[in-house]
């Protein structure tokens, strides 16, 4: 089984891009990954946009159960209380499964006010939260992190690009100090992955594309790196369903 912990849907009005739903199941069908952990691509800045992008990633859970599941991301620049309540609404009414906190698209420092806000809210909700890290320096290093992870050891934290190539190793230093912190490492090499396996067990690093058109280069770099049959399935599915809690057997 391959699951996709970092996928997106929906039109970025950053990066300028959209997923569709037609070239998300494409891409998965055309590569052989079987189901994904779905996020908006960074929505206009305003409340109800949020909410149409997690709708509509709700609908696609729907219409493929055991296979899809949502994860909430939108500004932590609301008030507390307007973002507590959208994350909350994904993931009691919705069957949300995490929450992503994006520094360079959300314009947010992680040593910030706001980003503590998001760390409060998953505490609160029971749910791990995936940071991008790499891209968007400043605020992007996952050196930036620590002060999270270390006042948060109950919020399981998903460092997403695995510092990008450019900080791995301040990402994997925090993956190893500690034991609720894991690696995405989508947009890093083939030596970096290796690198990472030197260091850390399988069950540190989970698969994702981040973007369709990546999908056949991240399969192939773990296909080149990971040397055991067994490894490489904690890696494209296992881990994954361990921290997120999946049930990839239709249940929803």
């Amino acid at each position: 089984m391959i699951l996709d912990a970092h996928c997106h849907l929906g039109r970025d009005c950053v990066y300028d891009f959209e997923v569709t739903e037609e070239l998300l199941l494409r891409t998965f069908s055309e590569n052989g990954i079987d189901g994904g952990i779905v996020q908006p691509c960074i929505p206009r800045p305003y409340l109800a946009d949020a909410r149409e992008a997690h709708d509509r990633i709700r609908r696609l859970c729907l219409a493929h159960p055991g296979r899809f599941w949502g994860m909430a991301s939108l500004s932590p620049h609301y008030t507390p209380e307007d973002y507590y309540e959208e994350v909350r609404r994904c993931v009691r009414e919705l069957g949300f499964v995490g929450v992503k906190l994006t520094p360079n698209g959300h314009a947010v420092d992680l040593m910030s006010r706001d980003a503590r806000t998001v760390y409060e809210t998953a505490r609160s909700l029971g749910i791990p939260v995936m940071v991008h890290t790499g891209m968007g320096i400043p605020f992007a290093d996952p050196a930036r992190l620590y002060p999270l992870v270390r006042d948060f050891p109950g919020v399981k934290t998903v460092i997403a690009h695995a510092g990008s190539d450019f900080f791995t190793v301040q990402a994997m230093q925090l993956a190893k100090a500690f034991d609720h912190v894991w690696l995405e490492p989508s947009g890093v090499g083939i030596e970096g992955i290796e690198g990472f396996l030197a260091e850390l067990p399988p069950d540190k690093l989970m698969f994702s594309t981040d973007v369709p058109v990546q999908a056949a280069g991240e399969l192939l770099k773990y296909r080149r790196a990971v040397k055991s049959g067994a490894a490489l399935e904690q890696i494209f599915s296992k881990t994954a369903i361990q921290v997120f809690g999946l049930s990839p057997d239709g249940k929803q």
